[in-house]
């Protein structure tokens, strides 16, 4: 796979950005991915009331009778759905044959109902992926492998919390932008505080608007242009275009403001921290030097917390990336992430492809430190 050399930002596009890439292997170098719908029935975490959230699933592409050999379960974002992961599922997919990911849209986000009477919170979201994917995953367990879990954002608090309470029924846990401090951490920047009281006051304020003003507020597409903006340290303009028209399409599809005023409250009080001394399983944290919601030496902290009880700790910091990694730098996520699988598993590498072609200049370098 081979990237085209990136076309610089001009000032403008930071403004008005352009438009995206008709094709995201500008991107990747790897053709886009269509994954299956599957919708999955939980039991309410409060009130045992049936109801359902969709998983989107990217096929192993294997012959007739085959199975997949590895299966990987991703936990999107605050604010995302399935849509945020593409970009890696793409890269993934190019590179492995017989790997097969499941994306579920977390409850209240994307195409997935809210929880009928629970509150969106992270051990909620723990309890409904648990029961909603545990028959779907009984049999992956026991035909081919323990699976593997991912988590990005607000997503590596839920799948920490999630291995931690069954750590034995997952081959390992791999979080990208691992959430490693609170948000008005004292260990943040100046600027990291103020951005992190704005985002409070503005999800406070639209709690306490009218239903329809608040709503508004929360879906305005100037405050999503600015957390993109914000968030953003790209200096390629077609994964900048790329990430402001996700952010448009995707940021606001939300089932009501009270369930999203939930879910930010959850994600900005829990970090992986708190979960930390229970993983007892091999980690891989993935974080960008330049992330505003954890910076590196609150990164290195996680990994040796998580050292005190996992049998191995890898933290890879990418540089010149802040917490979009999964946008921006979705071909190293790729490269680390089977580097790291290759290592804990004696699976050869059966139908698959390298990555190694890439240009690197295009994505950055890598660093690495753990044991």
């Amino acid at each position: 796979m081979s990237v085209p050399d990136a076309p610089p930002i001009r000032w403008r596009d930071r403004i008005f950005p352009p438009a995206p890439p008709a094709d995201t292997a500008e991107i990747t170098g790897a053709p886009a991915q269509e994954p299956e719908r599957l919708d999955v029935n939980y039991p309410d975490p409060v009130s045992a009331r049936t109801s359902r959230y969709t998983v989107w699933r990217y096929p192993a592409r294997l012959a007739a009778g085959e199975t997949a050999r590895r299966t990987m379960v991703w936990v999107h974002g605050f604010r995302g759905d399935h849509h945020g992961l593409a970009l890696i599922a793409d890269v993934l997919s190019a590179c492995d044959d017989d790997v097969e990911v499941l994306v579920p849209d977390l409850p209240g986000f994307g195409d997935s109902a809210a929880f009928p009477d629970a509150e969106h919170s992270v051990h909620h979201y723990v309890d409904a992926l648990d029961s909603g994917l545990g028959e779907l995953l009984a049999p992956r367990r026991r035909d081919t492998a323990r699976p593997w879990l991912l988590g990005h954002s607000f997503g590596s608090v839920v799948a920490s919390h999630w291995a931690a309470r069954s750590p034995e029924s997952w081959a390992g846990l791999a979080l990208v932008n691992p959430i490693s401090e609170p948000a008005l951490s004292p260990g943040s920047t100046l600027t990291e505080r103020w951005a992190a009281r704005l985002a409070q006051g503005y999800y406070e304020a639209a709690a306490a608007l009218p239903q329809r003003l608040g709503r508004g507020l929360l879906a305005h597409p100037g405050v999503v242009w600015a957390t993109g903006t914000f968030m953003s340290r790209t200096a390629d303009r077609r994964i900048l275009a790329y990430t402001h028209d996700q952010h448009q399409r995707y940021f606001s599809n939300f089932a009501s403001r009270a369930m999203l005023v939930e879910a930010y409250r959850s994600s900005v009080t829990g970090t992986v921290l708190d979960a930390a001394s229970e993983l007892r399983l091999p980690v891989l944290l993935i974080a960008g030097d330049q992330d505003p919601l954890g910076t590196p030496e609150s990164q290195q902290l996680l990994a040796a917390r998580i050292a005190e009880a996992s049998m191995s700790v890898r933290l890879e910091m990418l540089h010149g990336v802040g917490h979009l990694i999964h946008y921006e730098r979705p071909v190293e996520v790729v490269r680390l992430l089977r580097s790291w699988m290759q290592q804990q598993t004696a699976i050869p590498k059966v139908g698959s492809k390298d990555v190694d072609g890439v240009d690197p200049q295009s994505h950055g370098a890598v660093g690495a430190t753990g044991r």
